[in-house]
Protein backbone atom coordinates (compact mmCIF):
# COMPACT_ATOMS: atom_id res chain seq x y z
CA UNK A 1 0.00 0.00 0.00
CA UNK A 2 1.48 3.37 -1.04
CA UNK A 3 1.08 6.61 0.92
CA UNK A 4 -1.85 8.72 -0.21
CA UNK A 5 -2.52 12.46 0.03
CA UNK A 6 -5.78 14.06 1.12
CA UNK A 7 -6.37 16.07 -2.03
CA UNK A 8 -5.60 13.12 -4.34
CA UNK A 9 -8.46 11.07 -2.94
CA UNK A 10 -11.93 11.54 -4.38
CA UNK A 11 -15.39 10.03 -4.69
CA UNK A 12 -14.11 7.47 -7.20
CA UNK A 13 -11.81 5.99 -4.49
CA UNK A 14 -14.69 4.75 -2.28
CA UNK A 15 -13.89 1.35 -0.65
CA UNK A 16 -10.22 1.76 -1.51
CA UNK A 17 -7.71 1.01 1.28
CA UNK A 18 -5.41 3.99 1.94
CA UNK A 19 -2.54 5.14 4.16
CA UNK A 20 -2.24 8.80 5.25
CA UNK A 21 0.37 10.71 7.26
CA UNK A 22 -0.23 14.13 8.75
CA UNK A 23 -1.59 16.12 11.68
CA UNK A 24 -4.75 16.18 13.79
CA UNK A 25 -6.42 19.56 13.39
CA UNK A 26 -9.40 19.00 15.68
CA UNK A 27 -10.98 16.18 17.70
CA UNK A 28 -14.71 15.65 18.32
CA UNK A 29 -15.69 12.92 20.77
CA UNK A 30 -19.18 11.41 20.57
CA UNK A 31 -20.57 8.41 22.45
CA UNK A 32 -19.67 5.73 19.93
CA UNK A 33 -17.61 7.65 17.40
CA UNK A 34 -14.58 9.97 17.19
CA UNK A 35 -14.20 12.46 14.36
CA UNK A 36 -10.71 13.74 13.55
CA UNK A 37 -10.15 16.72 11.30
CA UNK A 38 -6.93 15.63 9.60
CA UNK A 39 -4.53 17.50 7.32
CA UNK A 40 -1.40 16.87 5.35
CA UNK A 41 0.56 19.20 3.09
CA UNK A 42 -2.02 18.74 0.31
CA UNK A 43 -5.31 19.35 2.11
CA UNK A 44 -7.84 18.14 4.69
CA UNK A 45 -10.08 15.11 5.27
CA UNK A 46 -12.34 13.83 8.00
CA UNK A 47 -11.25 10.62 9.76
CA UNK A 48 -13.84 8.41 11.48
CA UNK A 49 -12.99 6.03 14.38
CA UNK A 50 -15.66 3.64 15.71
CA UNK A 51 -15.65 2.09 19.19
CA UNK A 52 -15.86 -1.50 17.86
CA UNK A 53 -12.06 -1.70 18.05
CA UNK A 54 -11.17 -1.05 21.71
CA UNK A 55 -7.39 -0.77 21.18
CA UNK A 56 -7.85 1.76 18.35
CA UNK A 57 -10.54 3.56 20.36
CA UNK A 58 -8.42 3.94 23.49
CA UNK A 59 -5.37 5.03 21.50
CA UNK A 60 -7.45 7.65 19.64
CA UNK A 61 -8.78 9.07 22.93
CA UNK A 62 -5.18 9.94 23.92
CA UNK A 63 -4.67 12.21 20.90
CA UNK A 64 -4.15 15.96 21.21
CA UNK A 65 -4.64 18.61 18.56
CA UNK A 66 -1.67 18.89 16.16
CA UNK A 67 -0.40 15.39 17.04
CA UNK A 68 1.52 13.81 14.13
CA UNK A 69 -0.03 10.49 13.08
CA UNK A 70 -0.27 7.77 10.44
CA UNK A 71 -3.60 6.10 9.72
CA UNK A 72 -4.71 3.13 7.68
CA UNK A 73 -8.30 2.94 6.58
CA UNK A 74 -10.95 2.65 3.90
CA UNK A 75 -12.40 5.50 1.83
CA UNK A 76 -16.01 5.92 2.85
CA UNK A 77 -18.91 7.93 1.34
CA UNK A 78 -19.66 10.96 3.51
CA UNK A 79 -22.33 12.72 1.49
CA UNK A 80 -22.92 13.60 -2.15
CA UNK A 81 -19.54 13.82 -3.91
CA UNK A 82 -17.51 13.96 -0.68
CA UNK A 83 -15.59 11.34 1.30
CA UNK A 84 -14.17 10.47 4.70
CA UNK A 85 -11.76 7.79 5.92
CA UNK A 86 -12.96 4.96 8.13
CA UNK A 87 -9.82 4.26 10.21
CA UNK A 88 -8.80 0.69 11.12
CA UNK A 89 -5.25 1.35 12.33
CA UNK A 90 -3.54 4.33 14.01
CA UNK A 91 0.14 5.04 14.65
CA UNK A 92 1.08 8.10 16.72
CA UNK A 93 4.45 9.50 15.65
CA UNK A 94 4.40 12.37 18.15
CA UNK A 95 1.98 14.08 20.50
CA UNK A 96 1.76 17.87 20.38
CA UNK A 97 1.66 20.42 23.18
CA UNK A 98 -0.73 23.34 22.89
CA UNK A 99 0.58 25.48 20.02
CA UNK A 100 1.87 28.99 20.91
CA UNK A 101 -0.21 30.42 18.04
CA UNK A 102 -3.65 29.81 16.58
CA UNK A 103 -3.22 28.54 13.03
CA UNK A 104 -6.90 29.21 12.26
CA UNK A 105 -6.86 32.89 13.25
CA UNK A 106 -4.82 36.02 12.65
CA UNK A 107 -1.83 36.19 15.01
CA UNK A 108 0.40 39.13 15.87
CA UNK A 109 3.34 39.51 13.49
CA UNK A 110 5.82 38.81 16.28
CA UNK A 111 4.17 35.50 17.23
CA UNK A 112 3.43 34.48 13.65
CA UNK A 113 7.02 34.84 12.45
CA UNK A 114 8.66 33.62 15.66
CA UNK A 115 6.80 30.33 15.15
CA UNK A 116 6.86 30.51 11.38
CA UNK A 117 7.43 26.75 11.10
CA UNK A 118 4.03 26.22 12.77
CA UNK A 119 2.44 29.00 10.73
CA UNK A 120 2.99 26.79 7.65
CA UNK A 121 0.25 24.50 8.98
CA UNK A 122 -2.15 27.31 8.12
CA UNK A 123 -3.57 26.45 4.68
CA UNK A 124 -3.55 30.10 3.59
CA UNK A 125 0.15 30.45 4.38
CA UNK A 126 1.01 27.14 2.74
CA UNK A 127 -0.91 28.19 -0.37
CA UNK A 128 1.48 31.15 -0.84
CA UNK A 129 4.47 28.83 -0.99
CA UNK A 130 2.74 26.39 -3.30
CA UNK A 131 2.19 29.34 -5.63
CA UNK A 132 5.83 30.32 -5.21
CA UNK A 133 6.96 26.81 -6.13
CA UNK A 134 4.64 26.75 -9.14
CA UNK A 135 6.04 30.07 -10.37
CA UNK A 136 9.59 28.72 -10.12
CA UNK A 137 8.57 25.76 -12.27
CA UNK A 138 6.90 28.05 -14.82
CA UNK A 139 10.07 30.13 -15.04
CA UNK A 140 12.36 27.13 -15.49
CA UNK A 141 10.12 25.61 -18.18
CA UNK A 142 9.78 28.97 -19.95
CA UNK A 143 13.52 29.54 -20.29
CA UNK A 144 14.44 25.91 -20.93
CA UNK A 145 12.09 25.86 -23.94
CA UNK A 146 13.95 28.89 -25.29
CA UNK A 147 17.39 27.30 -24.89
CA UNK A 148 18.61 29.49 -22.03
CA UNK A 149 21.38 28.08 -19.83
CA UNK A 150 20.70 28.06 -16.09
CA UNK A 151 24.08 28.90 -14.55
CA UNK A 152 24.84 29.57 -10.88
CA UNK A 153 27.13 32.45 -9.92
CA UNK A 154 29.14 32.68 -6.66
CA UNK A 155 27.92 34.14 -3.36
CA UNK A 156 31.36 34.74 -1.83
CA UNK A 157 33.09 37.47 -3.80
CA UNK A 158 34.61 40.94 -3.58
CA UNK A 159 32.63 44.10 -3.02
CA UNK A 160 31.33 46.05 -6.04
CA UNK A 161 29.61 49.40 -6.15
CA UNK A 162 25.94 48.55 -6.82
CA UNK A 163 24.19 51.30 -4.88
CA UNK A 164 23.71 49.68 -1.45
CA UNK A 165 25.96 48.49 1.36
CA UNK A 166 27.29 44.93 1.14
CA UNK A 167 27.06 42.19 3.73
CA UNK A 168 30.61 41.07 4.59
CA UNK A 169 31.85 37.58 5.50
CA UNK A 170 35.25 37.30 7.24
CA UNK A 171 37.71 34.87 5.68
CA UNK A 172 39.38 32.33 7.99
CA UNK A 173 42.07 31.71 5.34
CA UNK A 174 42.99 35.36 4.80
CA UNK A 175 42.92 37.04 8.20
CA UNK A 176 41.63 40.62 8.06
CA UNK A 177 40.06 40.14 4.64
CA UNK A 178 36.40 39.70 3.77
CA UNK A 179 34.12 38.24 1.17
CA UNK A 180 31.10 40.27 0.08
CA UNK A 181 27.69 38.74 -0.55
CA UNK A 182 26.40 39.80 -3.99
CA UNK A 183 23.79 42.54 -4.39
CA UNK A 184 23.16 40.95 -7.79
CA UNK A 185 25.06 38.64 -10.19
CA UNK A 186 25.84 41.68 -12.40
CA UNK A 187 29.58 41.22 -13.02
CA UNK A 188 29.39 37.45 -13.48
CA UNK A 189 26.50 37.42 -15.92
CA UNK A 190 28.38 39.94 -18.07
CA UNK A 191 31.45 37.70 -17.92
CA UNK A 192 29.23 34.82 -19.11
CA UNK A 193 28.22 36.92 -22.13
CA UNK A 194 31.90 37.63 -22.84
CA UNK A 195 32.49 33.87 -22.61
CA UNK A 196 30.07 33.29 -25.48
CA UNK A 197 26.99 32.16 -23.53
CA UNK A 198 24.35 34.28 -25.25
CA UNK A 199 21.29 33.22 -23.19
CA UNK A 200 21.58 32.98 -19.42
CA UNK A 201 19.04 32.88 -16.61
CA UNK A 202 19.11 32.12 -12.90
CA UNK A 203 16.76 32.26 -9.92
CA UNK A 204 19.18 33.64 -7.37
CA UNK A 205 19.47 35.07 -3.87
CA UNK A 206 20.68 38.67 -3.62
CA UNK A 207 21.82 40.54 -0.50
CA UNK A 208 21.62 44.26 0.30
CA UNK A 209 22.36 45.90 3.64
CA UNK A 210 19.88 48.77 3.42
CA UNK A 211 16.85 50.25 5.16
CA UNK A 212 13.96 47.80 5.07
CA UNK A 213 10.34 48.51 4.16
CA UNK A 214 7.20 46.66 3.12
CA UNK A 215 8.62 45.58 -0.26
CA UNK A 216 12.26 45.12 0.72
CA UNK A 217 14.26 42.49 2.65
CA UNK A 218 18.03 42.17 3.24
CA UNK A 219 18.01 38.89 1.28
CA UNK A 220 15.62 38.49 -1.60
CA UNK A 221 15.11 36.30 -4.64
CA UNK A 222 15.66 37.57 -8.15
CA UNK A 223 15.09 36.13 -11.59
CA UNK A 224 18.21 37.15 -13.47
CA UNK A 225 18.27 37.19 -17.29
CA UNK A 226 21.03 38.23 -19.69
CA UNK A 227 21.25 37.99 -23.48
CA UNK A 228 23.70 38.93 -26.23
CA UNK A 229 23.06 40.38 -29.71
CA UNK A 230 19.55 41.69 -28.95
CA UNK A 231 17.74 45.03 -28.56
CA UNK A 232 15.27 46.32 -25.96
CA UNK A 233 12.24 45.22 -27.99
CA UNK A 234 13.38 41.61 -27.82
CA UNK A 235 13.83 41.54 -24.05
CA UNK A 236 10.56 43.48 -23.61
CA UNK A 237 8.62 40.89 -25.64
CA UNK A 238 10.36 38.02 -23.85
CA UNK A 239 9.51 39.30 -20.35
CA UNK A 240 5.99 40.28 -21.45
CA UNK A 241 5.38 36.65 -22.49
CA UNK A 242 6.72 35.39 -19.17
CA UNK A 243 4.61 37.78 -17.07
CA UNK A 244 1.48 37.02 -19.12
CA UNK A 245 2.11 33.27 -18.72
CA UNK A 246 2.59 33.54 -14.93
CA UNK A 247 -0.59 35.58 -14.41
CA UNK A 248 -2.60 33.23 -16.62
CA UNK A 249 -1.35 30.09 -14.86
CA UNK A 250 -1.63 31.38 -11.30
CA UNK A 251 -4.72 33.62 -11.37
CA UNK A 252 -6.29 32.75 -14.72
CA UNK A 253 -6.00 36.45 -15.56
CA UNK A 254 -5.29 37.56 -19.13
CA UNK A 255 -2.96 40.53 -19.04
CA UNK A 256 -2.95 42.80 -22.07
CA UNK A 257 -0.39 41.71 -24.65
CA UNK A 258 0.23 45.37 -25.48
CA UNK A 259 1.99 46.63 -22.39
CA UNK A 260 2.37 50.41 -22.39
CA UNK A 261 5.85 51.97 -22.68
CA UNK A 262 6.51 55.47 -21.32
CA UNK A 263 9.63 57.59 -21.01
CA UNK A 264 10.89 58.40 -17.52
CA UNK A 265 10.39 62.19 -17.73
CA UNK A 266 6.86 61.80 -19.14
CA UNK A 267 6.10 59.32 -16.37
CA UNK A 268 7.08 61.84 -13.69
CA UNK A 269 4.90 64.58 -15.20
CA UNK A 270 1.86 62.37 -15.80
CA UNK A 271 1.99 60.22 -12.65
CA UNK A 272 4.42 62.05 -10.28
CA UNK A 273 6.42 58.86 -9.68
CA UNK A 274 8.67 56.48 -11.62
CA UNK A 275 6.63 53.47 -10.48
CA UNK A 276 3.01 54.48 -11.05
CA UNK A 277 0.00 52.41 -10.11
CA UNK A 278 -2.13 52.66 -13.24
CA UNK A 279 -5.20 51.33 -11.45
CA UNK A 280 -5.44 55.00 -10.51
CA UNK A 281 -6.51 56.47 -13.91
CA UNK A 282 -5.72 60.10 -13.02
CA UNK A 283 -2.95 61.82 -14.97
CA UNK A 284 -1.47 65.28 -14.80
CA UNK A 285 -1.40 67.24 -18.06
CA UNK A 286 0.15 70.54 -19.09
CA UNK A 287 -1.87 71.59 -22.19
CA UNK A 288 -3.27 74.66 -20.39
CA UNK A 289 0.20 76.13 -20.01
CA UNK A 290 0.71 75.86 -23.79
CA UNK A 291 -2.67 77.51 -24.41
CA UNK A 292 -1.86 80.42 -22.05
CA UNK A 293 1.49 80.99 -23.76
CA UNK A 294 -0.06 80.85 -27.26
CA UNK A 295 -2.75 83.33 -26.26
CA UNK A 296 -0.21 85.58 -24.48
CA UNK A 297 -1.94 85.24 -21.11
CA UNK A 298 1.42 84.15 -19.72
CA UNK A 299 4.91 85.24 -20.61
CA UNK A 300 7.04 82.40 -22.00
CA UNK A 301 9.73 83.28 -19.44
CA UNK A 302 7.43 82.90 -16.44
CA UNK A 303 8.65 80.34 -13.92
CA UNK A 304 5.22 79.08 -12.89
CA UNK A 305 4.42 75.39 -13.30
CA UNK A 306 0.87 74.76 -14.48
CA UNK A 307 -0.58 71.27 -14.45
CA UNK A 308 -4.12 70.01 -14.38
CA UNK A 309 -6.16 66.95 -13.58
CA UNK A 310 -9.21 66.11 -15.68
CA UNK A 311 -12.04 64.12 -14.11
CA UNK A 312 -14.61 62.66 -16.53
CA UNK A 313 -17.82 61.31 -15.06
CA UNK A 314 -21.48 62.26 -15.30
CA UNK A 315 -22.34 61.24 -11.74
CA UNK A 316 -19.47 62.66 -9.71
CA UNK A 317 -20.23 65.14 -6.95
CA UNK A 318 -17.51 67.36 -5.63
CA UNK A 319 -17.35 69.67 -2.63
CA UNK A 320 -14.53 72.15 -3.11
CA UNK A 321 -14.21 72.58 0.66
CA UNK A 322 -13.09 68.96 1.00
CA UNK A 323 -10.16 69.68 -1.27
CA UNK A 324 -9.40 72.99 0.48
CA UNK A 325 -9.20 71.13 3.81
CA UNK A 326 -6.86 68.56 2.24
CA UNK A 327 -4.64 71.40 0.97
CA UNK A 328 -4.75 73.38 4.22
CA UNK A 329 -1.11 72.65 5.10
CA UNK A 330 0.12 72.49 1.51
CA UNK A 331 0.53 76.06 0.27
CA UNK A 332 2.85 75.35 -2.60
CA UNK A 333 0.17 75.57 -5.30
CA UNK A 334 -2.77 77.77 -6.25
CA UNK A 335 -5.77 75.64 -7.17
CA UNK A 336 -8.36 76.57 -9.79
CA UNK A 337 -11.56 74.60 -10.16
CA UNK A 338 -13.27 74.64 -13.57
CA UNK A 339 -16.41 72.59 -14.23
CA UNK A 340 -18.23 72.16 -17.56
CA UNK A 341 -21.96 71.88 -16.82
CA UNK A 342 -23.49 71.85 -20.29
CA UNK A 343 -23.07 72.64 -23.97
CA UNK A 344 -25.75 74.73 -25.72
CA UNK A 345 -25.84 76.80 -28.87
CA UNK A 346 -22.25 75.82 -29.67
CA UNK A 347 -21.06 77.20 -26.34
CA UNK A 348 -19.94 75.61 -23.09
CA UNK A 349 -21.74 76.47 -19.89
CA UNK A 350 -19.11 76.41 -17.16
CA UNK A 351 -18.18 77.67 -13.71
CA UNK A 352 -14.83 78.74 -12.23
CA UNK A 353 -13.92 78.48 -8.55
CA UNK A 354 -12.25 81.86 -9.16
CA UNK A 355 -10.73 83.42 -12.23
CA UNK A 356 -7.00 83.45 -11.53
CA UNK A 357 -6.12 84.76 -15.01
CA UNK A 358 -9.28 86.87 -15.44
CA UNK A 359 -10.05 84.99 -18.64
CA UNK A 360 -12.85 86.39 -20.77
CA UNK A 361 -15.74 84.19 -21.82
CA UNK A 362 -14.29 83.98 -25.34
CA UNK A 363 -10.92 82.81 -24.03
CA UNK A 364 -12.55 80.32 -21.69
CA UNK A 365 -14.59 78.94 -24.58
CA UNK A 366 -11.44 78.68 -26.69
CA UNK A 367 -9.64 76.95 -23.83
CA UNK A 368 -12.41 74.36 -23.43
CA UNK A 369 -12.46 73.69 -27.17
CA UNK A 370 -8.67 73.48 -27.14
CA UNK A 371 -8.86 70.86 -24.37
CA UNK A 372 -11.62 68.96 -26.22
CA UNK A 373 -13.87 69.25 -23.19
CA UNK A 374 -17.14 67.45 -22.61
CA UNK A 375 -20.17 67.94 -20.38
CA UNK A 376 -19.70 67.24 -16.65
CA UNK A 377 -15.93 67.18 -16.83
CA UNK A 378 -14.00 68.87 -14.03
CA UNK A 379 -10.58 70.51 -14.30
CA UNK A 380 -8.37 70.99 -11.26
CA UNK A 381 -5.64 73.40 -12.32
CA UNK A 382 -2.53 73.68 -10.14
CA UNK A 383 -0.22 76.67 -10.36
CA UNK A 384 3.06 76.72 -8.45
CA UNK A 385 6.74 77.54 -8.62
CA UNK A 386 8.23 74.23 -7.42
CA UNK A 387 7.53 70.81 -8.90
CA UNK A 388 7.30 68.50 -5.88
CA UNK A 389 6.40 65.06 -7.19
CA UNK A 390 5.66 63.62 -3.74
CA UNK A 391 3.11 66.37 -3.14
CA UNK A 392 1.53 65.98 -6.57
CA UNK A 393 1.31 62.22 -5.99
CA UNK A 394 -0.68 62.93 -2.81
CA UNK A 395 -3.05 65.11 -4.83
CA UNK A 396 -3.41 62.45 -7.52
CA UNK A 397 -4.21 59.83 -4.88
CA UNK A 398 -6.63 62.19 -3.12
CA UNK A 399 -8.78 62.62 -6.24
CA UNK A 400 -8.64 58.93 -7.07
CA UNK A 401 -9.90 58.01 -3.59
CA UNK A 402 -12.37 60.90 -3.43
CA UNK A 403 -14.10 59.90 -6.66
CA UNK A 404 -13.63 56.16 -6.01
CA UNK A 405 -11.83 55.60 -9.30
CA UNK A 406 -9.39 52.94 -8.06
CA UNK A 407 -9.88 49.46 -9.53
CA UNK A 408 -8.40 46.92 -7.10
CA UNK A 409 -9.14 43.96 -9.34
CA UNK A 410 -6.85 45.00 -12.21
CA UNK A 411 -3.19 44.27 -12.91
CA UNK A 412 -1.63 46.88 -15.20
CA UNK A 413 2.02 46.40 -16.24
CA UNK A 414 4.03 49.31 -17.60
CA UNK A 415 7.53 49.63 -19.08
CA UNK A 416 9.47 52.80 -18.24
CA UNK A 417 12.58 53.62 -20.25
CA UNK A 418 15.07 56.43 -20.94
CA UNK A 419 16.09 57.01 -17.34
CA UNK A 420 18.80 59.57 -16.58
CA UNK A 421 22.32 58.22 -16.80
CA UNK A 422 23.57 60.20 -13.78
CA UNK A 423 22.29 62.26 -10.87
CA UNK A 424 23.84 64.42 -8.13
CA UNK A 425 23.18 63.45 -4.52
CA UNK A 426 22.66 65.84 -1.58
CA UNK A 427 26.44 66.13 -1.22
CA UNK A 428 26.70 67.22 -4.88
CA UNK A 429 28.43 63.94 -5.73
CA UNK A 430 27.68 62.42 -9.14
CA UNK A 431 26.23 58.90 -9.13
CA UNK A 432 24.93 56.35 -11.63
CA UNK A 433 21.15 56.32 -11.75
CA UNK A 434 21.09 52.59 -12.59
CA UNK A 435 24.56 51.09 -12.11
CA UNK A 436 28.07 51.77 -13.32
CA UNK A 437 27.94 49.20 -16.16
CA UNK A 438 24.91 50.76 -17.88
CA UNK A 439 25.39 51.97 -21.43
CA UNK A 440 24.44 55.60 -22.14
CA UNK A 441 22.24 56.47 -25.13
CA UNK A 442 24.94 58.20 -27.17
CA UNK A 443 26.17 57.84 -30.73
CA UNK A 444 29.84 57.73 -29.76
CA UNK A 445 32.21 58.50 -26.90
CA UNK A 446 32.83 62.03 -28.23
CA UNK A 447 29.41 63.04 -26.94
CA UNK A 448 30.70 62.38 -23.44
CA UNK A 449 33.86 64.40 -24.09
CA UNK A 450 31.89 67.52 -25.00
CA UNK A 451 29.02 67.10 -22.52
CA UNK A 452 28.75 69.94 -19.97
CA UNK A 453 25.77 68.55 -18.01
CA UNK A 454 25.89 64.83 -17.37
CA UNK A 455 22.42 64.81 -15.77
CA UNK A 456 20.94 65.41 -19.24
CA UNK A 457 22.40 62.18 -20.58
CA UNK A 458 19.98 59.29 -20.94
CA UNK A 459 20.74 55.68 -20.11
CA UNK A 460 19.66 52.69 -22.15
CA UNK A 461 17.86 51.32 -19.10
CA UNK A 462 14.31 50.24 -18.39
CA UNK A 463 12.00 49.18 -15.56
CA UNK A 464 8.93 46.98 -15.47
CA UNK A 465 6.27 48.27 -13.06
CA UNK A 466 3.03 46.54 -12.03
CA UNK A 467 0.44 48.21 -9.78
CA UNK A 468 2.93 50.63 -8.23
CA UNK A 469 5.73 48.10 -7.63
CA UNK A 470 9.02 48.05 -9.53
CA UNK A 471 9.01 44.39 -10.61
CA UNK A 472 12.08 44.44 -12.82
CA UNK A 473 14.99 46.65 -13.74
CA UNK A 474 17.54 46.26 -16.51
CA UNK A 475 19.74 47.94 -19.06
CA UNK A 476 22.05 47.54 -22.00
CA UNK A 477 25.58 46.98 -20.68
CA UNK A 478 28.77 48.70 -21.73
CA UNK A 479 30.77 46.37 -23.99
CA UNK A 480 33.65 48.76 -24.80
CA UNK A 481 36.48 49.08 -22.28
CA UNK A 482 37.28 52.69 -23.30
CA UNK A 483 33.66 53.73 -22.67
CA UNK A 484 33.64 51.84 -19.35
CA UNK A 485 36.77 53.66 -18.24
CA UNK A 486 35.18 56.98 -19.24
CA UNK A 487 32.11 56.23 -17.09
CA UNK A 488 34.42 55.49 -14.15
CA UNK A 489 36.16 58.79 -14.82
CA UNK A 490 32.88 60.75 -14.88
CA UNK A 491 31.96 59.12 -11.55
CA UNK A 492 35.33 60.30 -10.22
CA UNK A 493 36.44 56.78 -9.32
CA UNK A 494 40.17 56.96 -8.60
CA UNK A 495 42.27 55.17 -11.24
CA UNK A 496 44.12 53.08 -8.67
CA UNK A 497 40.81 51.99 -7.09
CA UNK A 498 39.31 51.41 -10.53
CA UNK A 499 42.09 48.99 -11.54
CA UNK A 500 42.29 47.39 -8.08
CA UNK A 501 38.53 46.71 -7.90
CA UNK A 502 37.53 46.45 -11.55
CA UNK A 503 40.76 45.84 -13.44
CA UNK A 504 39.88 42.21 -14.22
CA UNK A 505 36.54 43.32 -15.64
CA UNK A 506 37.92 46.20 -17.72
CA UNK A 507 40.46 43.77 -19.19
CA UNK A 508 37.71 41.26 -19.96
CA UNK A 509 35.98 43.86 -22.17
CA UNK A 510 39.02 43.79 -24.50
CA UNK A 511 38.37 40.22 -25.68
CA UNK A 512 35.63 40.59 -28.26
CA UNK A 513 32.81 41.48 -25.88
CA UNK A 514 29.41 41.17 -27.60
CA UNK A 515 26.62 43.73 -27.20
CA UNK A 516 24.46 42.45 -24.35
CA UNK A 517 21.65 43.47 -22.05
CA UNK A 518 19.55 41.97 -19.30
CA UNK A 519 17.07 42.41 -16.50
CA UNK A 520 16.55 41.40 -12.88
CA UNK A 521 12.98 40.51 -11.87
CA UNK A 522 11.98 40.67 -8.19
CA UNK A 523 10.36 37.28 -7.59
CA UNK A 524 9.17 38.16 -4.07
CA UNK A 525 7.35 41.26 -5.31
CA UNK A 526 5.64 39.28 -8.07
CA UNK A 527 4.39 36.78 -5.47
CA UNK A 528 3.20 39.69 -3.29
CA UNK A 529 1.03 40.89 -6.17
CA UNK A 530 -0.26 37.44 -7.08
CA UNK A 531 -1.24 36.61 -3.48
CA UNK A 532 -2.61 40.10 -2.70
CA UNK A 533 -0.16 40.74 0.14
CA UNK A 534 1.12 44.19 1.05
CA UNK A 535 4.30 43.10 2.85
CA UNK A 536 7.13 41.10 1.35
CA UNK A 537 7.62 39.20 4.62
CA UNK A 538 4.38 37.30 3.98
CA UNK A 539 5.82 35.58 0.89
CA UNK A 540 9.28 34.71 2.26
CA UNK A 541 9.57 31.47 4.22
CA UNK A 542 11.73 32.84 7.06
CA UNK A 543 11.90 36.65 6.73
CA UNK A 544 13.75 39.27 8.76
CA UNK A 545 12.37 42.06 10.97
CA UNK A 546 12.63 45.72 9.93
CA UNK A 547 15.90 45.82 11.92
CA UNK A 548 17.25 42.81 10.00
CA UNK A 549 16.88 40.18 12.76
CA UNK A 550 15.59 36.66 12.16
CA UNK A 551 12.30 36.15 14.01
CA UNK A 552 12.95 32.42 14.59
CA UNK A 553 16.67 32.18 15.44
CA UNK A 554 17.28 35.76 16.63
CA UNK A 555 20.23 36.08 14.20
CA UNK A 556 22.60 37.93 13.82
CA UNK A 557 24.43 36.47 16.80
Amino acid sequence: MIKNYCNLLSYKDINKNVKLCGWVQNIRFLKNIIFLDFKDCSGNLQLVILNNNKKLWNLSKSLTNQSCIKVYGKVNKKDFNSIEILVNKLIIFNYSKLLPLDIFKKNSEKIKFKYRYLDFRNDKVLKIFKIRSKINNIIHNFFNKRNFLNIETPFLNKSFNEGSKDFLVPSSFHIGKYYSLPQSPQIFKQLLMIGGIDKYYQIVKCFRDENLRSDRQPEFTQLDVELSFIKFNFIKKLINKLIIKIWLNILNVNLSRKIKIIKYNDCLIRYCTDKPDLRNPIEFKNDIYKFLIINKILNDNIDNIILYILILNNNLKFNLNDFIIFLSNKNLYEIIFLKVNDFKNSKFIYEWSYNYWKLSDDLTQNLLFYLKSSINCIYFILIGKILLYSYLLEIRNFFCNYFKLFNKEKFIPLWIKDFPMFYYDKFNKINSFHHIFTKPKILNIKELEYCNDYTKLLANSYDLVINGYEIGSGSERINDYILQKKIFSILKINKNIMYKDYGFFINSLKYGTPPHMGIGIGLDRIIMLLTNKDNIREVIAFPKTTSGKCFVTDAPD
